[in-house]
C-alpha cells in the first residue's frame, strides 16, 4: 500500500469521535493507543467489543474501517465504511474514508463521487481537498489539482499534505525550482519529515546542485535511517560529485535495505 503518502496522512489527522457511550469509549479509547503502535488487529479487537455494546454508531464503524485499512483488509474496511454510511447518510468520516479506500483498489471514480459527498457535508475538510487534488492530478488534470492543494491550505495552512501535492505537481512538469519551495515549505511546518528531504534531493539533483541534493539526502537518512531510498538517490548525487567510494557504500546500504537493483549498479561502478 504505497499509492501515496499524503493520503495515509490524511487519514491519520482527519479522525473525531463524539462520545459513544461510556463503557463504548473505553474500547474506542484502547483502541486508539493500538492504532498509534500500529497495532491494528488488536485494535479491531477493541472496536469489536464497542460495536457488541453500541452497535448503531456510525463513528465506531468507521474507526473500525479505519483500523482495517491501515492493517491492509481494504474488504474489510469497505464493509466498515459502508455500514457507518448505511447508519448515517450525512456520514463525514464514512464518505471520506471510504473514499480513499477506493482510491488505494484503483477505483478512482468511486472515489471522487465520495470525496465530493465528503466535502458537500463538510466544506472545510482540507484533508478532502488533498484527496481530491490527488486524484486531479493521477488525471492529469493539474490546474484543477492545483486549485484543490491550494483549497486546502486556505482551509489549514499547515497542511504538509497539500504542500506535497502541489510540489509533486511542479516536479511532474520540470519546474524544480518552483517545487523546492513547496517542499521547503512543508519542512518548516513538519522539520521532521524525511520525504520532504528526499524530495528536495530529487530537485536539487534534477537542477545539477549534486551538493544541495547530498545534504538534503543525508538529513532524509539521519531522520529515517532505514529510508532506502535516501541512500540510493544519494549514491548518485555523490557518484556526479566524484565520490565514488561514498556512492557505492550508499548503494551497498540501499541494497541492504532493499533497493535490489542498487547490486546491478554496484557491479557496473563498484569494481
Amino acid at each position: 500500500m504505497q499509492k501515496s503518502t499524503v493520503v495515509l496522512i490524511a487519514i491519520c489527522t482527519l479522525l473525531l469521535l463524539n462520545s459513544c457511550g461510556d463503557s463504548a469509549d473505553t474500547y474506542i479509547r484502547s483502541s486508539e493507543v493500538k492504532m498509534q503502535v500500529q497495532k491494528y488487529n488488536e485494535a479491531v479487537a477493541e472496536l469489536d467489543k464497542a460495536i457488541e455494546i453500541n452497535d448503531k454508531s456510525d463513528l465506531i464503524y468507521s474507526l473500525r474501517g479505519k483500523a482495517r485499512f491501515m492493517n491492509n483488509d481494504l474488504p474489510g474496511a469497505l464493509e466498515d465504511f459502508n455500514k457507518s454510511i448505511e447508519l448515517n447518510p450525512k456520514s463525514e468520516l464514512g464518505y471520506f474514508f471510504r473514499a480513499t479506500t477506493n482510491y488505494f483498489l484503483g477505483k478512482s471514480d468511486d472515489a471522487m463521487k465520495d470525496i465530493n459527498s465528503a466535502i458537500k457535508i463538510n466544506p472545510k475538510n482540507d484533508s478532502a481537498y488533498v484527496l481530491r487534488g490527488t486524484i486531479f492530478s493521477e488525471m492529469d488534470s493539474l490546474v484543477r489539482a492545483e486549485s484543490e492543494f491550494k483549497k486546502a491550505i486556505e482551509i489549514n495552512p499547515k497542511s504538509v499534505e497539500a504542500y506535497f501535492g502541489i510540489g509533486a505537481l511542479y516536479v511532474g512538469v520540470a519546474e524544480y525550482e518552483t517545487a523546492i519551495g513547496f517542499y521547503q515549505k512543508a519542512i518548516s511546518i513538519d522539520p521532521k519529515s524525511s520525504e520532504a528531504y528526499i524530495n528536495l534531493g530529487v530537485c536539487f539533483s534534477e537542477l545539477k546542485d549534486y551538493t544541495a541534493a547530498v545534504q538534503s539526502y543525508s538529513k532524509a537518512v539521519e531522520l529515517q535511517p532505514e529510508s532506502g531510498l535516501a541512500y540510493y538517490n544519494r549514491a548518485f548525487a555523490k557518484k556526479e560529485l566524484g565520490d565514488n567510494l561514498g556512492a557505492c557504500s550508499d548503494w551497498s546500504k540501499a541494497g541492504e535495505l532493499g533497493y535490489t537493483d542498487a547490486y546491478t549498479i554496484i557491479q557496473e561502478h563498484c569494481k
